[in-house]
């Protein structure tokens, strides 16, 4: 399995839509924007003091670039050859942007298989300055492990130095993987995922081994909690989903199904 570092969230998240945004606008629009063009060409170019058109061959370049960004949605969504790795640091509202990001990528089909947590104060620090730190940093762990379950999450202390070098990357490899292979696969499957369906959005989660009356939902603003028990799990919702009302849930075999719309009287205006 190939690997890249991936940009910041906000420019990756672009780079990623890209194949279905663009398939979307190709069947859709593409083909009627072709055959009006090539017809229309011999007769428009005189009335625009022959500004360039696009021709037969721009249209086939356009063509084959769809066809490029397919296949790279195609590869990067095969689990068996693809997987995504989120990296953040153990503060509230990273983790938060973590969640979304997660959640995105299920949205767009790529499957995640590890949690990388960086910069994790090492139990050294208790009782010194740092303690209060080190105490703050174990909460938000704590909630790295409720947030993102049941993916591995891996761990990278605090170096006491920058991690600039051959001699440091490897200190990192060892802190992560130790001398395991870093290319396998760490979780296979995704643990949720959102579909449109009906003119409405639905958040499917997996719950197994779960009875429906131990489940319980509360959502507030941009956050939707799930509650299994004494157990919770926070999903950060993307944008997609925030202006939208919840219509309720239903659980159907192993999995709690959210459903997502607009109200009628939004849909009126």
């Amino acid at each position: 399995m190939s690997s890249w570092t991936a940009p910041p969230t906000a420019e990756t998240l672009r780079l990623l839509s890209i194949p279905d945004v663009g398939r979307w606008w190709f069947d859709r629009l593409f083909p009627i924007g072709r055959r009006a063009t090539l017809a229309l060409a011999p007769l428009a170019r005189p009335l625009l003091n022959s500004m360039p058109l696009p021709d037969r061959e721009t249209f086939d370049a356009t063509e084959g670039l769809f066809d490029q960004l397919g296949d790279m949605h195609r590869v990067l969504s095969n689990p068996e050859t693809s997987s995504m790795r989120l990296v953040l640091n153990p503060e509230k509202m990273v983790i938060k942007e973590a969640q979304r990001t997660y959640t995105y990528l299920n949205l767009y089909g790529y499957v995640t298989d590890a949690i990388v947590c960086n910069r994790v104060m090492p139990q050294q620090a208790a009782g010194s300055y740092l303690g209060a730190w080190l105490e703050t940093q174990a909460k938000y762990l704590q909630l790295v492990e409720e947030a993102f379950a049941p993916l591995p999450i891996l761990t990278v202390p605090y170096f006491e130095q920058e991690v600039v070098g051959f001699a440091m990357l490897r200190r990192l490899a060892m802190a992560l993987f130790g001398e395991g292979d870093p290319s396998r696969i760490f979780f296979q499957g995704q643990t949720h995922h959102i579909k449109e369906q009906n003119g409405e959005y639905v958040l499917a989660v997996p719950l197994p081994f779960v009875e429906k009356r131990d489940i319980s939902l509360l959502r507030k603003g941009d956050e939707l909690t799930v509650q299994v028990g004494g157990y919770r799990r926070s999903f950060i919702l993307p944008w997609a989903l925030m202006g939208l009302q919840t219509q309720g849930a239903k659980f159907e075999g192993d999995v709690l199904r959210i459903r997502f719309r607009w109200e009628e009287r939004e849909l009126r205006q």
